[in-house]
This record gives structure tokens, sequence and C-alpha cells, in this order.
């Protein structure tokens, strides 16, 4: 059906506003992802001044108005990030958090009385977690006067009980895979897939001075880096079944770093987000052979590649920063 003379001339009116929506929130999402990765990066002071703008030119965006008093709050700038927690306490959904990281901020900044009536706040809306009260070092200050076991005990009273925080985030992923095609049929598959993670000096630092030494790390940002193959993985004399895995990784000394394949029931069991990798265990572990060059990596990076010629061997890389990570495997295909 073709448009009236009226219609399309009304659509054309309205295209330039239209296309300035778009553009928008276009910038908007772009904004979002740039301020999530320096969250992810700890670069603290880039995600508050990037949270600001979008707070600036979406003022109803309840979670990066939570986002920014957080940022600020780990900035130390206290001051900031007071009236940001407030406006974020005005969602409901923000409410809890936020109300609970305005009572630090007065705990932090010596306010006592406030700090306490925040609290009383957070309990009577249903804050009952004690173990998070009495591990937050903001709160340290607080913990001699005798109101705080008042608050401990009116906690106590709720049942003691963790409260669940929501969290909420989308972001973008990679993958990388290799699929073997017989006619048609495909015998074989395998596939890794991650968030990714932009690359700062001092993750090299860390590995340099055995920071991180003897823990597992999460391979990238937000949900757990996963390898899902249909063809057990030979990697030397270890061999990784068929199946589908969480992966961390981890530097035993300065000589040895593992690839670690956890199974995701035993992870899920656990209730460990790939934030708590560190709380991991066990896994079946492979060693790469790792090598440091002139090319940076600016994120993180997995490739999965056949041997040239080869239809049963190839190799699982890893490039992060001036680091390599390789680990030569063999598969049978049937």
């Amino acid at each position: 059906m073709r448009l009236s003379l009226s219609r399309a001339l009304a659509l054309a009116a309205l295209s330039p506003f239209l296309f300035a929506q778009d553009a928008a929130t276009a910038d908007l999402a772009k904004l979002r992802k740039e301020a999530n990765a320096a969250l992810q990066a700890k670069d603290f002071e880039t995600a508050a001044a990037t949270f600001k703008k979008i707070t600036t030119a979406d003022p109803k965006d309840g979670q990066a108005w939570q986002l920014l008093g957080y940022s600020l709050h780990i900035a130390g700038k206290l001051d900031e990030a007071l009236p940001a927690h407030t406006k974020a306490a005005e969602f409901p959904k923000f409410a809890g958090v936020a109300t609970y990281n305005i009572a630090c901020v007065h705990a932090l900044k010596g306010n006592a009385d406030e700090a306490f009536a925040w609290l009383e706040k957070c309990v009577a809306g249903g804050f009952a977690d004690v173990d998070q009260l009495n591990g937050d070092e903001d709160l340290k200050a607080l913990r001699s006067d005798p109101r705080y076991a008042k608050i401990e005990a009116a906690m106590k009273a709720k049942g003691g009980a963790a409260t669940a925080f929501v969290y909420e985030k989308c972001v973008d992923r990679k993958s990388a895979r290799i699929a073997w095609f017989i006619k048609r049929t495909a015998p074989g598959e395998i596939a890794v897939d991650w968030s990714p993670l932009p690359w700062r000096a001092e993750f090299g630092e860390q590995l340099k001075t055995g920071k991180v030494t003897g823990q597992k790390w999460r391979l990238g940002s937000e949900f757990w880096t996963r390898i899902d193959t249909s063809l057990d993985l030979k990697f030397g004399g270890t061999v990784v079944p068929a199946g589908y895995y969480y992966l961390t990784l981890e530097q035993k000394n300065a000589d040895t770093i593992v690839l670690a394949f956890h199974d995701p029931v035993a992870v899920r069991k656990a209730k460990l987000d790939a934030a708590m990798a560190a709380k991991l265990g066990g896994g079946i572990e492979v060693a790469m052979k790792h090598t440091t060059g002139d090319k940076v990596a600016q994120e993180l990076t997995f490739t999965l590649a056949m041997n040239d010629g080869s239809k049963t061997e190839g190799e699982l890389g890893i490039r992060f920063g001036d680091h390599t990570l390789v680990a030569p495997f063999a598969v049978k295909i049937e």
C-alpha cells in the first residue's frame, strides 16, 4: 500500500526526531559499555565520570545512579558519592543497597549519628545480613558505639539472613569455535565463549610479583568463561572428557600457569559466581606454555586453531596484554 501524501509528509517531519532518538540510544549504550569496562578494570574515576554522563542524559536510570555512587565511594570521593547514593535510594530496586551505602559514607566521614540513622532505615527495610555488617571495614569506627550492638541485635531478630541483592548487566561476549563436518553430520565441535576484559599494566605486575600466585582467576569479566566440547580433548597426558566446563586460570609458581576445567554442576551447587573464582578448588588442570612479546593484546582473547595440514591436532590459546598462553591438544574423530 502506498502512503498518502499527508502521511508521507508527517513521517518526513518526524524522521529527524526519530533519528535523534536512535542516536541518543546508541550513545547511551556506548557510554554504558565504556562505564562497565572501566568498572571491571577497577578504573573507578573513569567509571564515575562515565556514569555521571549517563545520569545526566537519562536521570531515570537507577542502576547508573547506583553504580555512580559505588564508583565514587570506592574512589574515596565520599562527598560526591553521597548525593549519588541518595538519588539511587529513590529507586525501589536499588533502595536497599543505596541506603546501606549512605550509612557507610557517613561512618567513613565520622558522622556516627547519621550512620546509625541510615542503618536503622536499612533494618526497617528488611536488611538483615549480619555477616556483611560485621565484615564491612567502612563501619569499623561504629563498632565501639553501644548503638552498634542494637543494630546487630535487630538484624539477628529478623533472622540474621543475608539479603539478596539483584545485579543486572547486559554485556557483549565473544566466541571461538572449531567444527568438523562429514557429509551431513557434525561429528565434533569445540567452542569457547567469554566476556572480554581490557588489559591493564597492573595485571602484568601482579604476575611478576607473585601477588596472585596460588589463586584461581576468573578468565574475563562477568559470567564464567565456558568451553563446550563434544570430543575428548587430550592435552599431553591429561584428558578432558567431552562435556561442558567453566574455565579458570592459576599461576602455580613463577614457571607454571594452569588452565582448570570445572564441572558447572558442582560450581552451581557451591553457589559461586564467577567473581568468586578464587574460592574454587580442583578442576582438571592443564599446564600452559607461557611466553611474552612486544605485541600487546588490548583485551582478553581466546583462539582455537588446528595445526597446518592436521584434522586431529591443534592448540588452545589465550592472549592478554603482552602475555601468550598455549596448550596443544589432540582429538579423535570417529
